[in-house]
This record gives C-alpha cells, sequence and structure tokens, in this order.
C-alpha cells in the first residue's frame, strides 16, 4: 500500500513538473466578481486602451487576440484586431476568437456591453480604478490572471516608489485651483470621482468641479468664471495646445488667464489606468509648481 501511494505521488510530481497540471486561478474584479479560469488566461480581449498597456507592460502583450479601437500602446497594439469602440462592440467577432478572458472598464464600456459578453458565456473580468494607490492592485491581479506574478509584482513596486515620491514632493503643498478641461464644445470636464482629480490632489490642487454630480459633467463658462481658476489643464490627444485653447484668451477676469497658465498634458498620459500615468502626473504636478511659484513668491521650499 505503502509502495503503491508513493508511486501516486511520483506520478503527480512528474505531470506537474511536466506542466500538465495547471493550478486553476481565481481573483475578485473590482465588482466583486469572483472570477475563475482553469488556468492562467492565454488567449485574452481588452475592452479598453488602459487595460491594454498594462497587459503588455506585464508581458502578456503576445497573448492579447482582441483589443479596442483606441489601444494605440505600446506601438505592437496596433496590429492587434479591433473589436470594440467605445459605443458598441462586435460580439461576433469576439466570440470568434475564442477568449479565455475578456476584461472589461466598467464606466467606459458601461452595463450594456459587459452583461451582453456574460450573457454569451464569456468570462469577464471588470476594473473600475478611480484612485492612484489602486493601480498598483491591478498590475498585481492582471499578473494573477495571465500568470506574470513576478514581473507584475516588479512593477507595482515601481509604480508605488514613484507615487510616494510625488507624494513627499507636492501633497502638502500650498493648494492651487485647478480647471481640467477635455473637451471644448461642450465645455466637458471630471468630477471627483475621477481617477484625473486624484492626480490633482496628488499634486496639491483642487478641482474646481470636484462637486459635480457626474463622473464626466458638462458645464459652462460662467461657473468656471465664478470659480476663478488658478490653472487651466487641458487634456488633449495632440502634441501640440489645439487650436480651441484660443478662447480662453477672451476670458480676462479668470486668473489662470491673467497669469499665463495654462497648459497641455496629453490624455494618454492622464487618463490611462497604467503605469504612464506616473508620468502625466509628474507634469501636472510640475505646472501646479509653476502656478504656486507666481502665487507664493515667498514659499519656494
Amino acid at each position: 500500500m505503502k509502495w503503491k501511494m508513493v508511486r501516486v505521488i511520483a506520478f503527480v510530481t512528474v505531470l506537474f513538473c511536466s506542466g500538465s497540471i495547471i493550478a486553476s486561478v481565481t481573483v475578485r474584479d473590482d465588482l466583486n466578481n469572483l472570477i475563475e479560469l482553469a488556468g492562467p488566461a492565454e488567449r485574452i480581449v481588452s475592452l479598453a486602451p488602459d487595460i491594454t498597456e498594462v497587459l503588455f507592460h506585464i508581458g502578456a502583450g503576445a497573448g492579447l487576440v482582441g483589443v479596442d479601437e483606441y489601444s494605440d500602446y505600446p506601438p505592437e497594439a496596433k496590429q492587434i484586431i479591433r473589436v470594440n469602440n467605445h459605443a458598441a462592440a462586435n460580439y461576433e467577432l469576439i466570440l470568434a476568437l475564442q477568449p479565455d478572458l475578456v476584461i472589461a472598464w466598467h464606466s467606459g464600456n458601461g452595463d450594456k456591453m459587459i452583461s451582453r459578453i456574460r450573457e454569451l458565456g464569456m468570462p469577464i473580468f471588470v476594473v473600475e480604478v478611480r484612485k492612484m494607490d489602486d493601480i498598483p492592485s491591478l498590475y498585481r491581479r492582471f499578473g494573477e490572471l495571465v500568470g506574470n506574478q513576478k514581473q507584475a509584482e516588479t512593477i507595482s513596486t515601481e509604480f508605488v516608489q514613484r507615487l510616494e515620491g510625488l507624494r513627499a514632493l507636492y501633497s502638502t503643498r500650498p493648494q492651487v485651483k485647478t480647471f481640467y478641461q477635455i473637451w471644448h464644445e461642450p465645455l466637458i470636464t471630471l468630477n471627483a470621482e475621477h481617477i484625473v482629480s486624484d492626480v490633482i490632489r496628488l499634486c496639491g490642487g483642487i478641482n474646481i468641479f470636484a462637486d459635480a454630480i457626474p463622473l464626466v459633467p458638462y458645464v459652462n463658462m460662467e461657473s468656471i468664471v465664478a470659480a476663478d481658476p488658478q490653472v487651466i489643464i487641458v487634456g488633449s490627444s495632440e502634441e501640440k495646445m489645439p487650436h480651441w485653447l484660443d478662447t480662453w484668451q477672451q476670458w480676462e477676469g479668470i486668473s489662470a488667464v491673467i497669469n499665463e497658465q495654462i497648459y497641455l498634458v496629453p490624455a494618454d498620459l492622464m487618463q490611462r489606468r497604467s503605469m504612464r500615468i506616473l508620468d502625466g502626473a509628474e507634469l501636472l504636478c510640475g505646472h501646479l509648481e509653476q502656478a504656486r511659484q507666481l502665487l507664493h513668491p515667498e514659499r519656494r521650499d
């Protein structure tokens, strides 16, 4: 009996070492759903550009078989089949790609798209990251989903170190009233729940529309004038200041216009929940610090 047990243990060990036995994967998403996979995902569909970035960053880019229309970083992502945009998804194509896992962005893709994919029987992991402190966990959980835990943990640690460095430098500096603009006609901004507001707080700023009810509120010029931002940050996908920036010069009563404190920070660096958001944070913190020096010349500590 003892001899037979040894043979069974040895057989299982050989199977495990040869890769024939793969441990199942269980990870909880941001909607508190427990996602269970038979093993690490090898065929993945990403429905948002920041999801695509994170997967490439942890070495899982080769497993992406479908991505959304705006997945453009790193450059290799541009070669992957497009399966959705912000408004609709090609469900037949997604099914045909036979993914082990679909990863979606809750507020970006919406309940309708997420529910339809779930109805079609595909495993779906939903993310909704609104704080910088939550991004390291996103890296780690993606690492578990694809079996790249070690690389994900390394990147997660690097993120935390850079984030804490920025927090130590700027979070206790004199506050600067900030307007973050994502579009001009109509005027669109972001409220306190959006991760961009968390970056503004990190840099010692105050989002003048933090109290707005919608995550992405439409505002008017009168409310901006009344709030009198000391810095205007234009989040644009263009590499240079967009043409509609000139319209700010008509509003000479705004402190940011008077002091020429209007800056461009590429939207991809500010609005994508990946390592690159730290690059955007560094730019934004620098702009707020420049405005701070004008507002508080006596404080150059």
